[in-house]
């Protein structure tokens, strides 16, 4: 496949503005539950975070080298929205970030791929996110109060301040030679100096860090192959015929890792030319890799920026998608099949409309093997109910500033500052204590992007998830407004100084008083 060339990037990145907007949706879940919340069910969240770790690894096969199925590695000077909250201390207390990489045991719905954790013993919170069979997306999480004493609280996250990096709606991780890990030597001796243990985590070299990586890039694909099952097959009988052909191959490949000889998907090709003229764009997970060490920040390495498409393809792989469908089996159930033939009993399926155009989930795969007679091993759990955390809404003389920032900076978290939480008078307050850095960041949008020292806010990707080009956003008036006001909050003469400042020399966004 092609990977997108220099001269088109520009197109391409217009294009992931528009990815990112259509996959920003509602912060619940419109159907099911994430995998988190399976994992979970109605119990408390396991503190501390070595028995979270093992309560994930107890559902999943042992890795045949020896390495435990949940990878965990430890980032002290990393990109995340905990990035300052071990500060001073950033070796003591580093940032512990986790992939599900290992096969689920009998009984378990698949956890590989589809469980990303990142935890903060300082900033009391484990950020998750977790893979929703039945609505075909990843959904963002978040621990509250993740200490000892205390009673832990999930929520589902603003997806809106998540996609700002997670622009692909999926986790992402740094490209080799992940510095920002252990596997640096200067980061693992300074770890090794702190003297901890780290919850059971061991200072793992390259290993960890690679299966991480391939563990975020294999998650990213998934939005992928629900394309073209959901739209690249289309709908109708002809749709329906398309995506049991699909899986059909896929059950065939995963038990005896044959591939058909010829295209077997002519719906998938006649559609495609209709579907995606310019060709589908393959969502691009890796962020650039950053010593932390270096002595110079680089401003290419902030997750904020907009990334191109990883590739483009022109025309429809067929080979690709069936393996892909293939890796997202539930392979304890697929195994129940055995060598049986499947033929009739995918065409009973058909009849009955399981192949129906809607997200591709293992749902279709127990389906088959209740077809066959053979009974279900799946566990069922009451879940608790679904809920977000409630957004201050009774500072109407800072609405123009809820409306453009408040998904990212109406938290109760302080990673990304949140100027806007709290009352009326408390808000007034931070925005004052953070004018500095909130100008220069609104001015970024007015420069252009190879002259940046800082990414702009708000970010292109919260901008998409609107519906805002960043070109629309740098000409209108609404940003104009936000300048103007923020200008009011500083020192007469105080905005050109701030523009040729180092941005880290400008005083810090944080609590008045702290």
């Amino acid at each position: 496949m092609p990977i997108c060339t220099p001269i088109r990037l520009t197109t391409l990145m217009i294009a992931a503005l528009f990815t990112v907007a259509s996959v920003a949706a509602d912060d619940l879940p419109p159907v099911g539950h994430s995998r988190f919340d399976e994992l979970i069910g109605n119990a408390p969240v396991p503190f501390p975070f070595s028995r979270l770790v093992a309560k994930v690894n107890a559902q999943m096969q042992t890795d045949a080298g020896g390495l435990p199925p949940l990878k965990v590695t430890l980032i002290p000077l990393g990109r995340s929205l905990q990035r300052e909250a071990g500060a001073p201390d950033f070796f003591r207390f580093p940032r512990m970030v986790a992939a599900a990489d290992g096969d689920n045991k009998t009984g378990y719905p698949p956890l590989k791929d589809r469980l990303f954790l990142g935890f903060h013993e300082k900033g009391e919170v484990v950020e998750v996110i977790s893979y929703n069979d039945a609505a075909g997306r990843f959904e963002f999480q978040v621990v509250r109060d993740y200490r000892a004493g205390a009673k832990p609280t999930v929520f589902y996250a603003r997806r809106s301040l998540c996609l700002a990096c997670h622009q692909n709606a999926a986790p992402i991780f740094a490209r080799p030679l992940w510095d920002e890990t252990p596997a640096n030597p200067a980061i693992a001796g300074k770890l090794k100096a702190a003297g901890r243990d780290f919850y059971g985590v061991k200072l793992s070299g390259t290993d960890i860090a690679y299966f991480i990586d391939n563990a975020s890039d294999r998650a990213n694909l998934f939005s992928v192959w629900q394309t073209l099952w959901q739209q690249g097959c289309g709908t109708g009988e002809e749709g329906d015929r398309c995506r049991m052909q699909a899986f059909a191959a896929a059950v065939e490949y995963a038990r005896n890792g044959r591939l058909p000889e010829k295209e077997v998907l002519p719906a998938l090709a006649r559609n495609w030319s209709r579907l995606w003229p310019d060709g589908l764009g393959i969502p691009n997970p890796d962020l650039p890799n950053r010593d932390p060490m270096a002595a110079l920040p680089d401003p290419a390495h902030d997750p904020l920026r907009m990334r191109p498409f990883l590739e483009v393809w022109r025309k429809p792989d067929q080979t690709a998608l069936i393996v892909g469908l293939a890796g997202m089996f539930d392979h304890s159930a697929l195994q129940r099949l055995r060598k049986l033939d499947v033929t009739a009993a995918l065409e009973r399926l058909f009849v009955k409309g399981v192949f129906a155009a809607k997200p591709f989930s293992q749902a279709v795969l127990y389906e088959l093997v209740r077809e066959q007679g053979l009974a279900s091993r799946q566990r069922y759990l009451k879940l608790p109910p679904a809920r977000v955390e409630a957004v201050s809404r009774d500072a109407d003389p800072l609405k123009l500033w809820r409306t453009h920032c408040a998904s990212c900076h109406d938290t109760t978290l302080p990673h990304p500052p949140n100027f806007l939480h709290g009352s009326l008078q408390h808000a007034s307050a931070r925005l004052q204590q953070c004018a500095p850095r909130i100008f220069v960041r609104l001015s970024m949008a007015e420069v252009a992007e190879s002259q940046r020292r800082v990414a702009p806010m708000p970010p292109a990707a919260m901008l998409a998830s609107r519906g805002i080009s960043p070109q629309h956003w740098a000409k209108s008036p609404e940003l104009a407004a936000l300048k103007r006001d923020i200008a009011t909050r500083l020192p007469p003469g105080a905005t050109t100084r701030l523009l040729t400042q180092p941005y880290a020399q400008l005083p810090d966004c944080m609590e008045p008083g702290r």
